[in-house]
């Protein structure tokens, strides 16, 4: 298996109060890498610095569209400090939204984080797929974007809660998909720790290695305070994966 990260929005409450200490204890825990979500008005250089010194590192941070659109030179020096390689648009308010504008707005900025060495991507959650409208907003996503420009970070949990197989979608987007996000879903279909629910890690992994996905993260939104036992709880479940597969 890959090296396994960690959406840092899991321990976004931990990570408020003490940044530094949150990502040193990531990587005592057993985390390769993290994920990035936050504000863009932090000491990024600083959280850098110290990733680098621990070897902790970061191949992907979350931007809102707001942030895209109208602060780009902050996005793009924020992930260059972090040493990020991946920029993920992580939400659109589906509320009357102009799924084309996005398109526009989210290529427009891709092309320019081309020029600088970064890849961006699309993260989706379940109402993507919502057809209420007379078309998904996800095909939209997908049909309308340059396959060569935008990627996909395709969220397991997500992709079952929206009516799709995790692992027919990893396997339709192939290529597109470089990005996991590693959450799993209990019997009565919230989030739980990875391997604590229904979902086929083992399968959906491989679909991913197959196509080429270059980086997964652990996430689960709503985890219970401590918060730590469930990281610790998912990186064991995929490190004994990892051991069994050989």
């Amino acid at each position: 298996m890959p090296a396994i990260g960690l959406q840092l929005y899991t321990l976004r409450r931990p990570f408020a109060e003490n940044p530094i200490g949150t990502l040193e204890q990531i990587k005592k825990v057993g985390y390769d890498s993290v994920e990035f979500a936050a504000p863009l008005e932090m000491d990024f250089k600083a959280l850098g610095a110290r990733m680098k010194e621990i070897d902790l590192d970061c191949p992907s941070v979350h931007v809102g569209l707001a942030d895209i659109n109208d602060r780009a030179d902050q996005v793009l020096a924020m992930a260059k400090a972090l040493g990020a390689r991946f920029i993920v648009l992580p939400f659109v308010d589906p509320n009357g939204a102009d799924w084309s504008a996005v398109v526009k707005q989210l290529s427009a900025f891709a092309k320019r984080a081309k020029d600088e060495g970064f890849r961006v991507a699309y993260h989706h959650h379940h109402f993507e797929f919502d057809n209420s409208r007379g078309f998904r907003p996800f095909d939209v996503l997908v049909g309308e974007t340059d396959p060569t420009l935008i990627f996909f970070e395709l969220d397991l949990y997500w992709l079952k809660k929206g009516g799709e197989e995790p692992v027919a979608m990893i396997e339709k987007l192939g290529e597109r998909v470089k990005l996991l996000h590693l959450k799993d879903m209990a019997p009565d279909g919230k989030m739980t720790d990875v391997g604590s629910g229904t979902l086929d890690f083992p399968a959906m992994i491989e679909a991913g290695r197959k196509a080429g996905v270059e980086y997964s993260f652990v996430e689960h939104d709503v985890p219970p305070a401590p918060y730590w036992p469930s990281v610790e709880t998912s990186l064991k479940y995929l490190r004994g994966l990892s051991e069994r597969a050989g």
